[in-house]
């Protein structure tokens, strides 16, 4: 049965989530931080693909620049480290909501929601990067020269990288709300073309203009987030099952 909590519990509960995942976080960045130049490179392999010359020009412009971009590398990569921490955070944070079959669900979770944030990023590296830096360089025609500061190719690129494994993580959202009870998969299935709209409007948003990319992005998601409404459908299924027998 669920556990019952007041407010004040549930903030200090919050809290003690938070924390916990800091430490992880903290962890992940201290192993990511020695590797924070090889992943750099990385990040930029995309961006220099797309030039014509043999040298990516990428600049700072400042003595401290490198530096604190590696330390930003370091926290970012340490956030994909500790992806499976942090979704194990939060099932414990709602946890207290669940029925007591429904707390053994705890692998399943934390493993699909690391893997779609973790696979969310990739897509967004592998092809929408390279066609967003070919939309966006073909902007400045010859002759003028890109000259790409360090930190803000590092700003743009992982707010791309985060937003798309954010986005991937919709269908799990949607399971993990129904799980809670606070959505119903009913009403989730009168109002799924709304939601497959929505996605492809912030598809359209962090993507380029053009119907290619935002398709790239678009479907896939679609296609998740229409299986979970079905997994909510198999959970409050299964729900109901369980209560006819407890009667």
């Amino acid at each position: 049965m669920p556990t019952e909590m007041n407010f004040l519990d549930h903030l200090m509960e919050l809290r003690k989530r938070l924390i916990h995942t800091l430490w992880g976080v903290l962890l992940g960045f201290l192993i990511a931080y020695h590797y924070s130049r090889q992943i750099y490179e990385f990040l930029m392999r995309p961006l220099c693909r797309t030039f014509e010359d043999p040298i990516c020009p990428i600049i700072y412009m400042s003595v401290a620049e490198p530096f604190m971009v590696y330390v930003k590398v370091g926290i970012i990569s340490g956030i994909f480290l500790a992806a499976p921490w942090i979704f194990f955070q939060l099932w414990k944070f709602v946890s207290p909501g669940l029925h007591t079959h429904e707390k053994k669900w705890v692998i399943p979770f934390v493993g699909i929601a690391s893997m779609m944030f973790v696979g969310g990023s990739l897509l967004g590296y592998f092809y929408i990067f390279p066609l967003a830096f070919e939309f966006f360089l073909k902007e400045a025609a010859r002759p003028i020269r890109p000259m790409l500061g360090m930190n803000n190719y590092f700003s743009f690129a992982t707010t791309m990288l985060l937003a798309f494994g954010v986005l991937f993580e919709i269908p799990v959202l949607v399971v993990l709300l129904n799980l809670i009870g606070l959505v119903q998969a009913k009403t989730l299935w009168r109002t799924w073309r709304f939601g497959v709209a929505g996605i492809f409007i912030l598809a359209a948003i962090i993507t380029p203009a053009d119907p290619y990319s935002m398709l790239l992005f678009g479907i896939p998601l679609s296609i998740l987030y229409l299986g979970s409404l079905a997994i909510c459908s198999l959970i409050e299924g299964a729900r109901e099952n369980t209560r006819e027998k407890t009667i």
